[in-house]
C-alpha cells in the first residue's frame, strides 16, 4: 500500500468515526446528552490535573526516594536494593530519567504515562467485559475524576504501574479466543508480578475468566505458567543492570531476602498504616506528594471521589452476596435474572472475584505494615463494575444518574485542589481534608 492510500484509509476512518459519533449525539435525549458532556469533561480534567506541575516540587517526597535514586543508579551501573520490591518498577521508571534526565520531570514521567494509560485500559476492559460502549466512558471518566489514581499518577510510585498492568493482564484473558492470548495474559501477569508480587493474585480472576466465559479451553490455563518463569527472567535482568550476580540461585536468594525484610517491616508500628477493612471506608487515605512554601501546602491526597467510593464499595461487596441468596433460595431466584442477564452476571462474578483476591493477601497477613495505597488494584474492579452498573441503570432512570454525574463532578471540582497539588493555605486544605485521619 502506498503512503498516498494510507493517508486516504486514515482520513476515511476518521470521517467514518466523527460520522458515528455524531449519529450517536443525535439519537441521544437530552439527559443522556448532559451526562454525555460531563463524562467528557470529567475526563479532559482528570488528564489536565495529572500533568499539570508534574515537576513540582523538584524533590522526592514520600517514597519518591525508593524510586526515583533507585531507577538513576540502575542507568550508572551502581549497585543498590534499598527497596524490597521487584525491579521492573524501576527499570521503567529509568526510561523517563534517560528522556528527561536526572530531575523531578524525569522520575516521575513514567508513572504519570502509567495514570493516563489507567483511564484507557478501564474503558477497554469495561467495555469488553459488559459488550457496552456507555459503560466503557462511564469508567473511563470515573477513573480519570477519581483522587485515588490522580495522586498516585502524579507520583514516582509503583502502584499505579501495578494497576495498569493488572488491569492489562485481565483484558487479555477476557478478550483471549485461543491459547495465545492466554499465554500472553500470562505473560503480562508476570511482568505485573514484577512490580509487585501481590499481582501474583491476578491469576484469580483470571481463571475465573477462562471458566466462566468458555472462550478457550480449560487446559489453555496452564499457560498461565508461564507468569513465574517471565518474573524470574525480569528479576535476573534488573539484577545484572543494578551490577549484582544475576544467576538463578542468586535471584532466588535476593528474592527469599527482600521478602523476609517485608516481612520484618510488618512488626513495626507505622502511622501512616491501616488495616486492610478499613479501606472501603476511605478511613486513612494518604497525602502521597505534600511540599510547602511560605504560608502555602502543595497537596497530593490519595482520598477518592466519595461520590464513587462508597457505591463501588457497596456494589462489589453486596451484588455477589444478592447472587449467592437468590441462588439459594429457591423462592428469590426469580429476581437476579429480572435485573441481570448471564453476561452481567459473569462480569459482576469477575470483578468482585478480582477485588476479593487483591485483597487476600492484607487479609491473611493483618501485618502493621499494610497502608491504603494497598487498596488502589482492588478498588479498580469497583470502579469498573460501579461504571457497569451505572450504565445498566441509566437506561431505566437516566435523570437519577444524571444527578449522580453532576454530583462527581462537583465534587471533583472542589477537591481538585488537593488532588492536583494547587496552593492552599492551611485552611483551604482543611476544608477539603476534612476529617483527621485525612490529614498528613
Amino acid at each position: 500500500m502506498t503512503p498516498a492510500k494510507m493517508v486516504r484509509g486514515a482520513v476515511e476512518t476518521g470521517k467514518g468515526a466523527w460520522q458515528d459519533a455524531v449519529d450517536r449525539w443525535g439519537a441521544m435525549e437530552r439527559t443522556a446528552r448532559a451526562t454525555t458532556v460531563l463524562l467528557a469533561c470529567m475526563i479532559v480534567g482528570g488528564v489536565i490535573l495529572r500533568i499539570q506541575g508534574i515537576g513540582f516540587p523538584p524533590r522526592n517526597t514520600f517514597d519518591e526516594q525508593f524510586y526515583g535514586p533507585t531507577a538513576h543508579h540502575i542507568l550508572l551501573g551502581v549497585p543498590d536494593l534499598h527497596d524490597y520490591h521487584p525491579p521492573l518498577g524501576k527499570l521503567l521508571g529509568a526510561i523517563g530519567l534517560i528522556l528527561f534526565g536526572y530531575n523531578s520531570v524525569g522520575w516521575r514521567f513514567m508513572y504519570l504515562c502509567f495514570g493516563l494509560q489507567t483511564i484507557i485500559i478501564a474503558f477497554w476492559l469495561t467495555r469488553q467485559l459488559f459488550q457496552n460502549r456507555r459503560a466503557a466512558w462511564f469508567a473511563a471518566a470515573f477513573v480519570a475524576a477519581d483522587g485515588f489514581f490522580i495522586a498516585h499518577s502524579r507520583t514516582a510510585f509503583i502502584d499505579i504501574m501495578l494497576v495498569c498492568l493488572i488491569l492489562w493482564s485481565v483484558l487479555a484473558v477476557v478478550t483471549a479466543r485461543t491459547w495465545r492470548g492466554i499465554a500472553v495474559a500470562g505473560i503480562l501477569i508476570g511482568i505485573a508480578t514484577s512490580i509487585k508480587w501481590s499481582a501474583a493474585q491476578t491469576l484469580v480472576p483470571a481463571v475465573v475468566v477462562v471458566l466462566l466465559f468458555r472462550r478457550v479451553r480449560w487446559y489453555t490455563i496452564f499457560w498461565f505458567g508461564l507468569s513465574p518463569i517471565v518474573h524470574i527472567l525480569i528479576w535476573m535482568a534488573g539484577l545484572h543492570l543494578m551490577g549484582h550476580d544475576s544467576d538463578p540461585l542468586a535471584v532466588w536468594n535476593v528474592i527469599l531476602s527482600s521478602m523476609t525484610s517485608l516481612s520484618d517491616l510488618g512488626r513495626y508500628d507505622n502511622p501512616l498504616a491501616s488495616p486492610w477493612y478499613s479501606w472501603p471506608a476511605l478511613y486513612h487515605p494518604i497525602v502521597v506528594k505534600l511540599s510547602s512554601s511560605g504560608t502555602t501546602s502543595r497537596y497530593a491526597s490519595s482520598a477518592g471521589n466519595v461520590v464513587f467510593w462508597f457505591p463501588a464499595a457497596l456494589l462489589v461487596i453486596g451484588l455477589p452476596l444478592a447472587r449467592g441468596l437468590t441462588a439459594w433460595r429457591a423462592s428469590w431466584r426469580k429476581y437476579w435474572p429480572a435485573f441481570f442477564d448471564a453476561s452481567f452476571t459473569k462480569a459482576v462474578l469477575v470483578l468482585a472475584t478480582g477485588w476479593a483476591a487483591l485483597l487476600t493477601l492484607f487479609v491473611v497477613s493483618m501485618g502493621k505494615h499494610s497502608f491504603f495505597y494497598h487498596y488502589l488494584p482492588p478498588y479498580a474492579f469497583a470502579i469498573v463494575l460501579l461504571a457497569g452498573v451505572t450504565a445498566k441503570l441509566e437506561r431505566r432512570w437516566p435523570r437519577a444518574v444524571l444527578v449522580f454525574v453532576a454530583l462527581s463532578v462537583l465534587y471533583a471540582i472542589y477537591f481538585a485542589p488537593a488532588w492536583g497539588e494547587f496552593s492552599l493555605t492551611l485552611k483551604e486544605a482543611n476544608r477539603r481534608l476534612i476529617f483527621l485521619p485525612w490529614r498528613p
